[in-house]
């Protein structure tokens, strides 16, 4: 009975064995990248990813962006109108557009807020973005020629409103049967058209992902006109 019982259990399990190796098969032959999008990483949970926040009048690298470019300490930033990208690599203090975007102490180092109101502002321009909310933007940590860069596509920010001073002028003109919500300065939020997809097809996926050239982007320094452009002329 216990022979009969356990022949007719392995031949049930070897046939369900052949059976999935068979959709398997099938599955590898006729498998192709084509409909597929990558879904963005932004819709997931990111609280330790590499960042950037961008107000109206700063910009914020978060502690993992810090912690990503080792003994960092002073960065060049650069952004590119076409991709609407930054990019930041590392540089040394006395190069020319260097900017500290950390505290460096002996034992560790963290973030600041860099006050930059000019680049700011030419960024909400640039994106048309709300002065009353701040953007939050994922790095993504590349090597290009031989150097670590992080890329922050612009273009897909997390949105956030910026906390607003009441002013009793404007509670006393408000009418007595009038109710508005309290907005949550801490919930973000996504442009609808990045809200209601997946993501971008593989293929447009590859494409964005690569950083062939250093073409078009300036530094902050450059853009911001703080500096002028080295012609290379004594």
């Amino acid at each position: 009975m216990n022979e009969e019982y356990t022949s007719t259990t392995t031949l049930t399990e070897q046939t369900v064995e052949n059976e999935r190796d068979a959709r398997t098969e099938e599955r590898q032959n006729t498998f192709s990248y084509d409909g597929y999008q990558v879904v963005r990483k932004e819709l997931f949970a990111h609280l330790r990813d590499p960042a950037i926040v961008i107000r109206k009048d700063s910009i914020t690298f978060n502690t993992a962006c810090i912690t990503g470019l080792e003994d960092v300490v002073y960065v060049h930033v650069m952004f590119n109108n076409d991709l609407k990208r930054i990019v930041v690599r590392g540089c040394d203090e006395n190069d020319k557009d260097a900017l500290r975007w950390c505290i460096a102490k002996p034992d560790k180092r963290k973030s600041r807020k860099m006050s930059c109101k000019p680049f700011a502002e030419l960024v909400y321009k640039e994106m048309d973005w709300d002065s009353e909310c701040r953007y939050k933007v994922l790095g993504y940590r590349i090597t290009f020629e031989g150097e670590t860069l992080y890329v922050f596509d612009l273009l897909v920010p997390e949105i956030f409103h910026e906390r607003q001073k009441r002013k009793e002028e404007t509670v006393a003109e408000q009418p007595a049967d009038q109710e508005t919500k309290p907005v949550d300065t801490r919930k973000g939020f996504y442009p609808d058209d990045i809200a209601g997809t997946f993501g971008v097809p593989v293929e447009e996926h590859l494409r964005e992902s690569e950083v062939r050239q250093m073409d078009g982007y300036v530094s902050m320094g450059v853009l911001t006109g703080r500096t002028v452009p080295d012609t290379g002329l004594d």
